[in-house]
């Protein structure tokens, strides 16, 4: 039973992650890179019935580049290569290093008034290894494409300039079940070169009657403060859990990233 539950845990945990592109699309000609270094582990795993309970060990690093580049006011080229090591030990007992799965596709901007934009977004994901005989790539190994709305929305708090950025997704999945998909991002600058992030990572897969990947929930916060350093260069750092799922892993791990506008 445990090394089922594991099973799914893992599969829905190498596919989970953050958004890409928020709402607000690049201008044209103008882009950035953020370069993020992740890490994190999980001892602990949500069951069938939300409850916890004792999982393999499971570790995973990831380095990604995440490029976005303006091609035209309203429409924006996304790019994201993945280096990645996952390991479990226990039952089962398996590792995987190399390259991650790489995302690509494009996002456009539908509707603009004032501080309020809605956009589209279609990404294509790239295993980097088809090998399905690794435990540690289980549920990662396949091509898959997401779709998603997304709105953002400028204001102030307080005199503070903030902004809120909502996405709702389907990302559909061949072997595991397809999932729906719920990112949520509110944002302010205290100062004018910090900025205070606020997220929430959410994903909820379809039925599923197989034993290998049943269906799975889960509900990730993540805190992060962003500190520019010159107008074109910004660091990242925070932190994040699992704080509630469905044959998913209890994730808990930190984030640190670099910004470059070009």
């Amino acid at each position: 039973m445990m090394k089922r539950v594991f099973s799914g845990a893992l599969a829905a945990c190498l596919c989970a992650g953050p958004a890409l592109a928020g709402a607000f699309n690049q201008d044209e000609g103008k882009g950035q890179i953020i370069f993020s270094q992740m890490f994190s582990s999980a001892g602990q795993g949500y069951d069938a019935a939300g409850k916890l309970t004792a999982a393999s060990r499971f570790q995973k690093f990831e380095t990604t580049a995440l490029v976005e580049y303006g091609v035209a006011d309203w429409l924006t080229a996304i790019v994201k290569p993945a280096f990645v090591n996952w390991r479990t030990s226990g039952t089962p007992d398996a590792s995987y290093t190399g390259l991650g799965t790489t995302e690509a596709g494009v996002q456009a901007q539908v509707f603009k008034q004032g501080a309020a934009v809605f956009a589209v977004q279609g990404i294509l994901r790239i295993p980097g290894a088809p090998d399905s005989s690794n435990l540690a790539l289980q549920g990662a190994t396949r091509v898959e494409q997401d779709v998603r709305a997304l709105a953002g929305h400028g204001f102030q708090i307080a005199g503070w300039s903030s902004f809120v950025d909502t996405q709702i997704g389907y990302r559909f999945r061949h072997g595991p079940p397809s999932e729906w998909r719920g990112d949520f991002t509110i944002g302010t600058r205290p100062a004018a070169d910090w900025m205070l992030l606020l997220q929430s990572f959410n994903t909820i897969s379809r039925s599923s009657s197989s034993a290998v990947f049943p269906s799975n929930s889960s509900s990730k916060l993540q805190a992060s403060v962003v500190h520019d350093f010159t107008r074109t260069i910004s660091g990242q750092i925070g932190g994040f859990e699992t704080v509630a799922g469905k044959n998913a892993l209890r994730e808990r791990g930190l984030i640190a990233a670099v910004w470059l506008k070009f």
